[in-house]
């Protein structure tokens, strides 16, 4: 028994750190349309762990204690990002499930200038689950759709 308690500890960590936590989300276009054949690159940090085509859904299993972002790519749409920090996150937490639309590319609009997240998801302590800053993504749907109109008019 005196010999399995120093690597007591170190199961125990190694426990921790592979926790996760389930993301998954449903790919739509503005008309609430499942889309098809959409990339999605995972990015932990800053360096890119995956890169996935997806039809209508994806699911991924993310470990507590990181920062990634998703990038949704597809030909003909504005690519998309979601920042998601699962820093402070309980590995018990539930599942987190979204909606995530791609909007289609305009003629003559410089979609470089909407290249910041679209979604921020974070763990919040106080409520102990995930949570989608939806002030945040109204803002940037609003800053989307005006960068839209102004090439239309």
């Amino acid at each position: 028994m005196q010999k399995l308690l120093p690597i007591f500890p170190l199961i125990l960590s190694s426990l921790f750190g592979f926790s996760q936590v389930n993301f998954s989300g449903y790919l739509v276009d503005e008309t609430d349309k499942s889309m098809k054949d959409v990339t999605i690159n995972l990015y932990e940090g800053n360096n890119l762990i995956s890169t996935t085509k997806w039809t209508k859904k994806f699911t991924y299993d993310l470990k507590l204690q990181s920062y990634y972002t998703l990038e949704l790519v597809k030909d003909e749409y504005i690519p998309k990002r979601i920042a998601i920090s699962t820093f402070e996150g309980d590995k018990g937490a539930e599942p987190f499930m979204f909606v995530m639309e791609l909007i289609r590319k305009r003629q003559g609009v410089d979609d470089s200038e909407l290249d910041f997240p679209s979604a921020i998801i974070e763990y919040k302590k106080g409520k102990g689950e995930f949570n989608f800053n939806s002030d945040y993504s109204r803002n940037i749907k609003r800053e989307h759709e005006a960068a839209l109109h102004q090439t239309e008019n």
